[in-house]
This record gives C-alpha cells, sequence and structure tokens, in this order.
C-alpha cells in the first residue's frame, strides 16, 4: 500500500500526516497515531475498551517478533470491506479514533538550549 493509497483510504474523514517506521507506515491525526500499514495491511489502534470489538469479527491483533519473543500490539487489522467501502470503514476508524483519543499524549522532546 502506497502513501498515496493511505491518504486516499483517510482523506475522506480527516486529513492525517504518515512517517516511515520500520517496515511500514505511522498514521497521525493530530501528533497521535490512530494506525499502522505494514505490508499493505492498516492496522487500526484500539485498547482495552475498543479491542473486544475488532476481536468480535475475528480480526487478531498486530505481532511481531523481537528478541525470541512474539510481542502482540494493541493495533488490529481492518475488515477486507472496509478497504473498499467508506461507509464500512468509517465505523472501524472511529474505534481508532476513540482508542487514540484515550492514550496518554505524546510526550514533547525537550531541546537544549545552550546559553553562553
Amino acid at each position: 500500500m502506497t502513501h498515496d493509497d493511505l491518504y486516499e483510504l483517510f482523506r475522506p474523514l480527516v486529513p492525517v500526516s504518515l512517517k516511515r517506521m520500520f517496515g511500514g507506515t505511522s498514521v497521525y491525526l493530530d501528533g497521535r497515531i490512530i494506525a499502522i500499514e505494514i505490508d499493505g495491511v492498516v492496522y487500526l489502534k484500539a485498547d482495552q475498551a475498543t479491542q473486544a470489538r475488532f476481536e468480535e469479527e475475528g480480526l487478531r491483533p498486530f505481532t511481531y517478533e523481537a528478541k525470541g519473543k512474539t510481542m502482540t500490539m494493541r493495533y488490529y487489522p481492518m475488515p477486507d470491506e472496509a478497504y473498499e467501502d467508506p461507509d464500512a470503514f468509517r465505523p472501524w476508524f472511529k474505534l481508532a479514533l476513540e482508542a487514540a483519543g484515550r492514550a496518554p499524549q505524546p510526550k514533547k522532546k525537550n531541546k537544549r538550549v545552550h546559553q553562553g
């Protein structure tokens, strides 16, 4: 999935920004990550309040291997129909927005100012 594809998916709802990340792309709205794209699959942010809805659809969280362990992240793939139908995408996107809104605000990096 290209950056243009990701912009097209989200554009009807909100303007997003994209950043490359290890092997994929992060999707941000107002400085908060709402989705990741890995190998052409869009995974939407979930949390304790929303993950059950994804699991009811038989969707499983994103996992990766690190230091010989399987790591699980609270990002779930979208149902297939959500890629092609904006009406099908909208409720899943709303769940991701809700989860992102409940997540702690990203910390701003302090810039050191050298005074001479």
